[in-house]
């Protein structure tokens, strides 16, 4: 009995948040992808939307690899801080104005809003470190990745990624991009 009542006491104080998908590689990101952009979030506005907390981020365009052109983008997202609540779905990106990302997007919902693919997974902070110097980051957080043979797994970035050079990771998006045009085009 002592030992079920400290498992209820330590099951209080540990934060259980996580939420699991499927694991995206970089060729499987580009290929699920409807749109791949190069982005600065310019405005996060937290919202209620039907009952639920959503944040409306507003994005200046810097570049499209995949899908259409657009100069704005907008991703209406479950979670944010709205009136002093606070609320987030564990491995849905945030991102604050004045961050640069690359995102991977899925097609627009039922509401018409995209999502990054794979939550997190379709979102790449770009830092920079200098005016010449800029590379990506995959933060997944909150997230248990599986891939099809085998079970859920904390989720971790991929070492060959983390930290490579902006240049370097858009020309692997761009050569994606082109070989999955080509093999569609020989059905």
């Amino acid at each position: 009995m002592i030992i079920f009542f400290l498992l209820c006491i330590a099951s209080l104080t540990t934060p259980i948040a996580a939420t699991t998908v499927q694991r995206f590689g970089l060729k499987d990101l580009t290929a699920n992808a409807e749109r791949i952009v190069v982005g600065t979030c310019t405005e996060a506005i937290p919202q209620l939307l039907h009952g639920q907390i959503y944040t409306r981020y507003l994005f200046d365009v810097d570049e499209t690899i995949k899908g259409p052109e657009d100069s704005k983008l907008q991703l209406h997202l479950p979670g944010g801080d709205f009136q002093g609540v606070f609320n987030r779905l564990a491995g849905m990106p945030i991102f604050l104005p004045g961050e640069q990302a690359v995102l991977f997007l899925t097609a627009a919902n039922e509401l018409g809003h995209a999502w990054p693919v794979g939550l997190a997974q379709g979102h790449f902070a770009i830092v920079h470190y200098d005016s010449s110097s800029a590379r990506v980051f995959q933060a997944l957080d909150g997230l248990s990745l599986y891939d099809v043979s085998g079970a859920a797994k904390k989720a971790t970035a991929s070492d060959a990624i983390q930290g490579m050079p902006l240049n370097s990771f858009l020309t692997r998006i761009r050569t994606l991009t082109e070989s999955g045009t080509e093999a569609q085009d020989a059905h």
